[in-house]
């Protein structure tokens, strides 16, 4: 798979976008870096319904005016830049921003140093705070039981079609089981069992 994705996501007064990482087989096997995420790789959840039953601040369809409008320009604008960089779709990530200063390491459009196109950084995500005007970078690893990118997501939709996206749309745990996340949980879940917090009188 060598689609460029793209998308934003909005809450009342934050955002994020984010380029989608290329497929984990796409990369050389030389590769060293970070392999790059998709949406759903920082979710240890599958998707369900977030319409159904909810809020209205829940469904994440009030924000404030502005916000629609900064994060899609700012995806155009990570779209441009990746669009521009030599690798293209496997453009790393910039180095990490410094947790002090909260400055990112830049050594400016004309020069680049692997991470940067022509015309700048090209983040993994950028996440914005309005209510602080604010932005920071991130970059997200893979997640081998990503119920979006996996390899075993990929290729079973490549093995059946329409028909996978079907039971993953009408079957609440088909990707949990695909993926291997509802094991996860049983063994999270039997961790947090064997945990011995002690009584009050050891305090």
């Amino acid at each position: 798979m060598k689609q460029i994705v793209m998308n934003a996501a909005l809450g009342f007064d934050t955002f994020v976008i984010m380029r989608h990482g290329p497929r984990n087989t796409s990369y050389a096997p030389s590769h060293t870096g970070i392999k790059l995420g998709c949406y759903f790789c920082s979710d240890v959840i599958a998707p369900k319904d977030s319409l159904s039953d909810q809020t209205l601040d829940q469904m994440c369809t009030v924000t404030r005016p502005g916000l629609a409008s900064i994060a899609s320009s700012s995806c155009v604008e990570l779209l441009v830049s990746l669009l521009q960089h030599p690798d293209g779709l496997h453009a790393p990530a910039p180095p990490p921003m410094n947790s002090k200063s909260g400055e990112q390491a830049y050594s400016g459009g004309g020069e680049t140093d692997g991470t940067n196109s022509i015309l700048g950084l090209v983040p993994h995500q950028i996440r914005g705070f309005l209510a602080e005007f604010k932005n920071i970078l991130v970059t997200a690893q893979q997640f081998e039981r990503c119920t979006g990118c996996s390899e075993k997501v990929i290729q079973a939709y490549e093995q059946d079609g329409f028909e996978m996206l079907l039971r993953a749309f009408n079957e609440d745990t088909y990707l949990t089981q695909l993926t291997g996340l509802d094991k996860l949980y049983e063994e999270s879940e039997a961790a947090i069992a064997d945990v011995d917090i002690g009584d009050e009188d050891d305090f």
